[in-house]
């Protein structure tokens, strides 16, 4: 009977050990954004944290006029005919994969979208580095590489 409570003891402090994995993850919502526009738009996301585990995930882009990325239809055509896919139907599945995932590095590249596949998970690792750990809910302004 001792060495049964003595396992069942084992495995709550494993558990409890493991749980607090996701500890490095403070509850809030946080966002990031590049400091220039590319394109005509500034890259952002927004990751909200509970328990430790991404609950809603929003990437998208904003015009200086506020306007997003992924409503603009003329760009969508425009996109769409040359590399087969378009900001309304490639930033909610980036996002949509780093919920599912739980792991920005289990997201993987978009055909068609390389750039702002490699722009999220940018924004995203620099956000869990930074501010998501010390729960700082400011907006995290991210270096540009260069206007595109």
């Amino acid at each position: 009977m001792k060495k049964f409570a003595a396992v069942m003891l084992s495995c709550l402090l494993i558990a409890a050990v493991l749980s607090g994995c996701g500890a490095s993850m403070k509850d809030g919502t946080y966002r990031a954004e590049y400091d220039a526009y590319s394109h005509g738009y500034k890259e952002f996301v927004e990751l909200t944290v509970k328990d430790g585990k991404f609950t809603d995930v929003t990437f998208n882009a904003v015009s200086e006029a506020g306007e997003l990325k992924t409503d603009d239809v003329e760009y969508q055509e425009s996109m769409e005919s040359v590399s087969g896919t378009y900001p309304a139907k490639f930033y909610p599945e980036l996002a949509q994969k780093l919920e599912d995932t739980q792991d920005i590095d289990k997201v993987d590249k978009v055909a068609g979208a390389t750039n702002s596949t490699v722009s999220f998970k940018t924004l995203v690792k620099t956000l869990l580095k930074e501010n998501v750990k010390n729960g700082d809910s400011t907006t995290l302004v991210v270096e540009s590489e260069a206007e595109g």
